[in-house]
């Protein structure tokens, strides 16, 4: 990081580096997404049913 002052002027910059984080970050994100799909695509969804799985709600609990 540098910092620039000039005059009244007062500049700070990442060295170059600001754009380069950022496309790290996203190519980061883009391929955990992509990896998501794959997975899910080849392996498929989870089998067991969606929503909260409480034992007080069962059939054998009720008994």
């Amino acid at each position: 990081m540098r910092c620039t002052i000039t005059g009244r002027d007062i500049s700070i910059s990442a060295g170059g580096r600001g754009p380069m984080r950022r496309r790290l970050i996203a190519w980061t994100i883009l391929t955990c997404g992509l990896l998501a799909v794959a997975v899910w695509t080849v392996l498929g969804p989870p089998n067991h049913p969606t929503g909260p799985h409480l034992p007080s709600r069962s059939v054998t609990a009720a008994r």
